[in-house]
């Protein structure tokens, strides 16, 4: 079956309509947020974000994240005024190094994680140590690999013990889950 007369007419139509609706789609994202965009504009464009929390100074902080199948996190605080301030990608190997900071005096946390990471894309428990939980957080190592860093936090009071880097499964062809 062939495609009609009518069709191939519309059809330059459609695809623009397509590639504009892909462009616009692409603008809607939390990379865009600049500086001097408010509180309540980045809202109504991108909607309620995965995690909302306060600031020393009296602003607030936005979490936009694709987790748990995406790469990125998206974090923008504003000013005591609700106008952004900044937006940074939060799951970068640069920004994960932050942990090393402090780890060995417990200033690390599962309020702290979610804090500067977002929520994790999995929580998996582990058969030693049998009091932790691993939050895996799906990234790009360096920008190239697909990986997974793996951040131990454990049960009783919370405190992050330890976190390397790892491949992620759900990247890799052998698994048959290849991107």
């Amino acid at each position: 079956m062939g495609i009609s007369q009518g069709m191939r007419r519309r059809l330059p139509h459609v695809l623009a309509a397509a590639a504009l609706a892909a462009l616009l789609g692409a603008c809607a994202s939390p990379a865009s947020i600049q500086p001097g965009e408010t509180q309540a504009a980045t809202m109504a464009r991108l909607g309620k974000p995965a995690v909302e929390r306060p600031l020393p100074n009296g602003g607030t902080r936005l979490i936009y994240t694709s987790q748990p199948m995406g790469q990125y996190t998206w974090i923008t605080d504003y000013d005591a005024n609700h106008v952004a301030v900044s937006t940074v990608q939060a799951l970068t190997s640069n920004r994960f190094q932050m942990i090393n900071d402090g780890l060995e005096e417990g200033k690390w946390n599962r309020d702290r994680m979610i804090f500067e990471f977002g929520p994790p894309a999995e929580i998996r428990r582990v058969a030693y140590p049998a009091d932790q939980a691993v939050w895996g957080y799906r990234f790009r190592q360096d920008g190239v690999w697909n990986s997974l860093m793996y951040v131990y936090v454990r049960d009783r009071d919370g405190v992050v013990t330890r976190f390397h880097p790892g491949p992620d499964p759900l990247a890799d062809p052998r698994e048959g889950f290849g991107r």
